[in-house]
């Protein structure tokens, strides 16, 4: 089935889910019995049409191309091409009490990708619902369907409204309001994607349609420009949620500025990051930073074009030496921060000049420098040039270059599947707090064979670092080792009493069962009670359960899981997504994890 109009974005989507990957196993919906899911396809192809309602092997498109274990395996997937279809859709799903899992283009890879949570649920996948609505350059604004992607929008702008730069990710085959609604993040001013989200329109579960802030008020002239609503500001609830399905985005873009540089700083020791955070959270403080600083280390930035076993013969992770080698023969810092500067020339060069005053003052030895970008009086930038010399994504132009790092960890042979997933808690911009984790979690990926490959980004008050895993997801070791090390790490987490920034589809959940397996444990049962067999997550102890989200006995959950029943009374809509789950399903979060990361449960139907 093909995902995308775009002929080179269908070739990257093959790519990682098509080629020499087998379809998945066939399983059927928790809980309903075989005749009624029958009936249901049927009912979904009158709806959508034959050819837009997915089973059997073409579900390689629909499940997690990184998985490290078969628990999220859909047995179904349906693509509507307009929100009428979709409340249709979800009457069908009412009906039956299927469980859906709502994914705009499923390219959030790393997190699970467009496959569900529970096993046996269908997808509804919006990647057919692709039209750029509006691009609005007077008010600087665009509005989006779901399966618009980032190159979509960007290659639309750069043809048709060179006035406005979209904020764009570093792969941009992503969807524009799936990478939004999840918390995305980008390059340029309007970066922290969510905050910049103008208004949406949702589908809730019974098919009634909402739309938030001024869009919510017909006719009005403000319905992009202003976030503002009459009481309570409701878009937040549709963020990393399942209470509706967002199917329209308004989202603000970056006006196309007089001039443009771009700005990195390296510095020399793996110790500096203490004072090249404080240096960068003073700097965003004092409203000198436009953009959230990119930071990384050595193996990051070589891990671009080259793969581990290209850099180091041994076994095992890199080693220290090794690194320092490295950093010195490829001119690298330890640490490399890259940001932008938009305005006049005066105002760039004003900033550029407190940054160098500042960063210098800290890290006395940074080596800071720039790309500055100009044109004649009457001329105006072009964003295509300034991607030719230096990234395009700050100007609105999707890259591709970082998507060679996916097969790091394989074999020297390029055999293997490239895989990756992180671990991303959330900090405060203090340096020494930065560094005292990032050697903590140096070490447990170290120790579990992993090179550990580190960075983050730079907000006005907080930080979050990535410590990012690449592995073969065909290595039954490495799928087995990265699950430890998760758990380690989360364990680790736990000390610091620290929050992610969002959870792959086994650690959702995690303040309720262990940090290592979340939601994975919660719908165990699902997974094999109708099979007869014994559940791999029964004999695990969870002795160490994160206390994210905890007060008051995770009111915080409760008050949420109180609007879920009151919007999704039959529990239809991504059941357990963040910990989230209905009424019917609670019983399912109790059931304990399992320690193999390969663990197989089947899922018969009744």
């Amino acid at each position: 089935m093909k995902q995308y109009l775009d002929p080179l974005q269908q070739e990257a989507h093959d790519a990682f889910f098509i080629i020499g990957r087998d379809g998945p196993e066939e399983v059927f919906p928790p809980n309903v019995q075989k005749a009624d899911f029958i009936k249901a396809l049927a009912q979904l192809r009158e709806i959508c049409g034959p050819e837009n309602v997915v089973a059997g092997k073409d579900l390689v498109n629909f499940v997690d191309p990184f998985a490290v274990n078969v628990s999220h395996i859909p047995s179904a997937a349906v693509c509507p091409a307009n929100v009428e279809e979709i409340q249709q859709i979800l009457e069908v799903f009412n009906t039956h009490k299927i469980p859906a899992w709502t994914c705009s283009r499923g390219k959030n890879l790393g997190y699970g990708g467009p496959a569900p949570l529970v096993k046996g649920s269908i997808v509804l996948s919006l990647h057919r619902m692709c039209s750029i609505i509006e691009v609005n350059e007077s008010g600087a604004y665009a509005i989006v369907e779901p399966g618009v992607s980032f190159r979509d929008l960007s290659e639309y702008c750069l043809a048709n409204k060179p006035s406005v730069w979209p904020n764009v990710p570093s792969i941009g085959w992503g969807s524009v309001i799936g990478n939004a609604l999840d918390k995305g993040i980008g390059y340029n001013q309007l970066g922290d994607h969510w905050h910049n989200i103008s208004g949406l329109e949702v589908v809730l579960a019974n098919g009634d349609i909402v739309r938030t802030g001024q869009w919510a008020a017909d006719g009005a002239p403000t319905a992009h420009l202003c976030k503002n609503s009459f009481g309570p500001q409701i878009d937040g609830l549709f963020l990393q949620s399942n209470l509706g399905i967002v199917t329209k985005m308004s989202l603000w873009l970056q006006p196309r500025p007089q001039t443009y540089m771009s700005v990195k700083v390296e510095v020399d020791k793996f110790s500096d990051i203490a004072p090249l955070v404080d240096a960068l959270g003073l700097l965003h403080r004092e409203d000198i930073l436009q953009s959230n600083p990119l930071i990384g280390d050595v193996l990051g930035y070589l891990s671009i074009q080259h793969s581990a076993e290209q850099l180091y013969e041994g076994s095992g992770a890199i080693p220290d030496d090794i690194i320092s080698q490295l950093q010195q023969k490829h001119g690298l810092g330890a640490w490399t921060a890259i940001f932008d500067f938009y305005g006049t020339k005066a105002m760039v060069q004003a900033r550029l000049e407190r940054c160098q005053s500042v960063m210098l003052a800290a890290c006395p030895g940074a080596c800071i420098s720039h790309r500055f970008t100009e044109v004649p009086e009457g001329e105006l930038l072009d964003a295509r040039k300034i991607a030719e010399v230096g990234r395009g994504e700050p100007a609105g132009v999707v890259g591709t270059s970082r998507s060679r790092m996916i097969n790091f960890a394989l074999p020297a042979d390029g055999s293997g599947h490239g895989a990756h997933t992180d671990y991303v808690p959330l900090m405060p911009n203090d340096g020494q707090f930065i560094l005292k984790w990032f050697i903590e979690a140096r070490k447990i990926m170290v120790a579990h064979g992993f090179n550990a490959i580190l960075g983050g980004r730079v907000f006005k008050k907080h930080s979050f670092t990535i410590q990012m895993m690449f592995y073969d997801s065909s290595s039954a070791t490495h799928r087995k080792n990265l699950h430890v090390m998760w758990r380690a790490l989360g364990k680790a987490g736990e000390k610091y009493h620290l929050t992610n920034y969002r959870s792959h589809l086994d650690h959702m959940g995690m303040s309720d069962v262990s940090p290592q397996y979340g939601a994975a444990a919660a719908v165990s049962s699902i997974l094999y009670e109708t099979s007869g067999t014994c559940s791999p997550f029964a004999n695990v102890a969870t002795d160490y359960c994160q206390k994210a989200f905890d007060f008051n006995d995770h009111a915080y959950r409760r008050f949420v899981e109180t609007l879920k029943d009151k919007l999704d009374p039959n529990g239809i809509l991504s059941p357990g997504k963040q910990g989230i789950w209905p009424e019917a399903w609670k019983r399912f979060r109790s059931e304990q994890p399992a320690e193999n990361g390969d663990s197989e449960v089947r899922n018969e139907g009744t």
